[in-house]
């Protein structure tokens, strides 16, 4: 009997659709998991830049390529959201575990906009922050 309901159950399960939901990530375990490291992130499999997390949830972000910028983070519900000295609005992100799998998706005025990252690695490496207008 066993061996004919879990087929069908299962078969059920894909056909109803219900699949098991990505889900955010605490901000408390978040922090837990950032703090003192570098996390690096991609887009469509390619390198898209790296977070270094500092204490009292400050940052240093780098695009692939690009200078550094020092921020600060801070939540916001299910969201963690940066603010840049470039630009001191917030930008927030919704950051998903589904199963092995990270990613981070941008949400503006609380809607996900479909642009999300994936979260490649991390370590305890220092960010590299080339000094600017070096030679100049």
């Amino acid at each position: 009997m066993i061996r004919t309901v879990l087929p069908v159950a299962l078969l059920a399960l894909v056909l109803s659709g219900a699949a098991p939901r990505a889900q955010p990530v605490p901000a408390d375990e978040f922090e837990a998991f950032s703090a003192g490291r570098t996390l690096y992130f991609t887009r469509d499999g390619q390198p898209f830049g790296a977070e270094r997390f500092l204490p009292g949830r400050r940052t240093l972000w780098r695009f692939d390529g690009g200078p550094c910028l020092d921020g600060a983070w801070h939540a916001e519900g299910d969201r963690i959201c940066f603010a840049y000295a470039d630009d001191p609005g917030a930008q927030c992100w919704r950051f998903l575990r589904d199963g092995a799998r990270l990613r981070a998706v941008l949400v503006e005025q609380g809607v996900e906009t479909g642009f999300s990252l994936d979260f490649s690695h991390a370590d305890k490496a220092p960010l590299d922050c080339p000094a600017p207008d070096v030679g100049a």
